[in-house]
């Protein structure tokens, strides 16, 4: 088989496949060439688009990070009532199963990267940032809606973001299904109490 014009090929699939070998090889094994190699291509094409590793890996925060709030975006609107989408960002958000938007593994081997990288430490509060934009969003629909009474929105909206990350590392912790049910319950009761809603949680 051929080998991939640059025509044919995109940012997006870039880091999907890019996805794919941290997946398998973490960010520390991950280069352009295996990237390249898995797509089939030549390497010179994908410094095209990111001219070295660092830069590659500069643009795995943005999609990850993106992809995971168009997930949430995208699920809610199936929903259409206030009440549907508050019951459902707590779904979400806690989630037991792990299978709900990217946090996963290469996520928070990106979020701790952060640590050691200051670069990466300012994309990813850009881009927390934009996640309490959207918390605040819905707080305020919640609120036209009787659903939630919250005097400062913001503070709301990143404790609820601090739950929600918190929970996702417990999550990815421990495998006893039954506390991570009851922890699960446990953070959407302390969110609604942050909204100041009467709201009753699921599991």
């Amino acid at each position: 088989m051929g080998r991939k014009s640059i025509s044919h090929i995109r940012k997006p699939e870039i880091l999907r496949n890019t996805y794919k070998v941290v997946q398998e090889e973490g960010f520390m094994g991950m280069t352009i060439g295996k990237v390249a190699t898995r797509m089939g291509v030549n390497s010179g094409l994908l410094i095209h688009y990111f001219k070295s590793k660092e830069g590659l890996i500069m643009e795995m925060v943005d999609y990850l990070y993106e992809s995971s709030l168009t997930a949430y975006q995208e699920e809610l609107k199936k929903h259409t009532t206030p009440k549907e989408r508050l019951g459902t960002m707590l779904d979400m958000i806690f989630d037991v199963s792990g299978s709900m938007p990217q946090r996963d593994g290469v996520f928070w081997s990106c979020y701790a990267m952060g640590f050691r990288n200051d670069q990466i430490k300012e994309k990813i509060k850009e881009l927390m940032k934009k996640f309490i934009d959207f918390g605040i969003a819905e707080i305020q629909s919640w609120e036209k809606n009787g659903l939630a009474n919250v005097a400062d929105k913001e503070k709301a909206a990143a404790t609820i973001l601090a739950l929600s990350e918190g929970f996702g590392i417990l999550r990815n912790s421990i495998d006893d299904m039954t506390t991570l049910k009851e922890v699960s319950l446990f953070m959407k009761k302390t969110a609604l109490n942050t909204l100041g809603s009467q709201y009753t949680p699921t599991l």
